[in-house]
């Protein structure tokens, strides 16, 4: 019989923090959970997983090929009922997970994706949890409502449904594609709903500041920068200003192409969602990466648009022209035409929810 559910873990760097998210699962003392490791280099500590046990299957490439080649390679291998992406700064609770395992075990076959809570350890608090408003998404609303956190942990995936799409392109490599975990749930609802898994299962461990995509760009005991001791120093390939543009136009590429498919007032809103975020995001990224002296985020942002034409992942949308009006406009233009768009959809936001809010309850009565 095949197990429930298999812990899929991408690992850079991260010896340590690896082998406790894989003993994390193996506490879990289940045959339907298993783990499956992959790490983008030889890492000798790691080894042992090879032959360790049953439930734990492990391999690495011998060089660093870049997170979404380990991503493609763990979930083309998984063979499970369900698999779930768990970060390796990331662990499992090793009591409710028999919680999750029934869960599953019992959800109707029209469920395509579960996104769990994620419980930060540090902080003793939720991270994420679903809103107790909504206990299920079709593709409309997961567009309308982007209920998910950019979290890569916590996302569980139908393995033959993911079979199904082409999760090669979805996590090719790009500048542009940091959330190919959220475009193969929206590629996933086209054939069924997401539902949501409120109780504890995915622990949130503390953010390392070496490894991983966001610090790939330093080494493991690289000095912190001295001159800006609030600059978190992210991977500027990931949270710069030119890769936000980029994941800008990437994404609302993406959502273009299935336009026939999503009702016109989730369309509206999800490319008003992508507006928002990355426009916001562009406009602190100077607070995440340190960027060269001079450097002007608008002329970076404006270059990310000229690439995105260039390698085929611009719409040509009027979402796609506004977003570029937008970061080229000096700031006493733009910020006002921000705030208005941004305001503007949030009222759109709320009166999507209110509306679905009844609906959903009007159904169970």
């Amino acid at each position: 019989m095949k197990p429930v559910l298999e812990i899929l873990i991408p690992t850079f760097n991260r010896v340590e923090s690896a082998q406790a998210a894989i003993e994390s699962v193996l506490d879990c003392n289940d045959h339907r959970l298993t783990v499956r490791c992959n790490s983008n280099g030889y890492e000798p500590n790691l080894e042992k997983f090879r032959n360790f046990d049953s439930r734990v299957k492990y391999d690495c490439f011998e060089s660093n090929r870049g997170p979404q080649a380990n991503s493609i390679k763990l979930f083309n291998e998984t063979n499970t009922k369900f698999c779930m992406l768990l970060s390796d700064e990331d662990r499992v609770n090793n009591e409710n997970y028999e919680k999750i395992l029934n869960f599953l075990e019992n959800t109707d076959k029209n469920t395509q994706v579960i996104a769990c809570s994620i419980f930060d350890q540090i902080k003793n608090d939720y991270y994420w949890k679903p809103s107790p408003r909504i206990s299920e998404s079709n593709i409309h609303n997961y567009v309308a409502l982007s209920p998910l956190s950019t979290y890569m942990s916590g996302l569980i995936y139908r393995v033959d449904s993911l079979k199904c799409i082409d999760i090669a392109n979805l996590t090719n490599t790009s500048i542009g594609n940091s959330y190919g975990h959220l475009d193969i749930t929206l590629h996933m609802l086209r054939n069924g709903n997401l539902k949501y898994f409120n109780e504890r299962f995915v622990e949130k461990g503390a953010d390392l500041e070496f490894g991983g995509d966001g610090h790939s760009h330093k080494l493991k005991n690289s000095p912190k920068n001295p001159t800006d001791d609030k600059n978190i120093d992210l991977n500027p390939s990931v949270y710069g200003p030119k890769a936000r543009a980029r994941q800008f136009y990437y994404r609302e590429n993406l959502l273009n192409k299935l336009k026939s498919e999503i009702s016109p007032v989730s369309f509206l809103i999800g490319k008003l969602n992508y507006v928002d975020f990355f426009y916001r995001s562009i406009m602190k990224s100077n607070q995440l990466v340190f960027l060269p002296k001079n450097t002007a985020l608008k002329n970076e942002a404006m270059a990310a648009y000229i690439d995105s034409i260039n390698k085929n992942e611009n719409s040509g949308s009027k979402t796609a022209s506004f977003f570029k009006f937008l970061i080229i406009s000096p700031g006493f233009i733009a910020n006002p035409l921000f705030f208005v768009v941004s305001n503007i959809n949030k009222l759109i936001r709320m009166a999507y929810m209110m509306k679905l809010v009844l609906f959903q309850k009007n159904y169970k009565d």
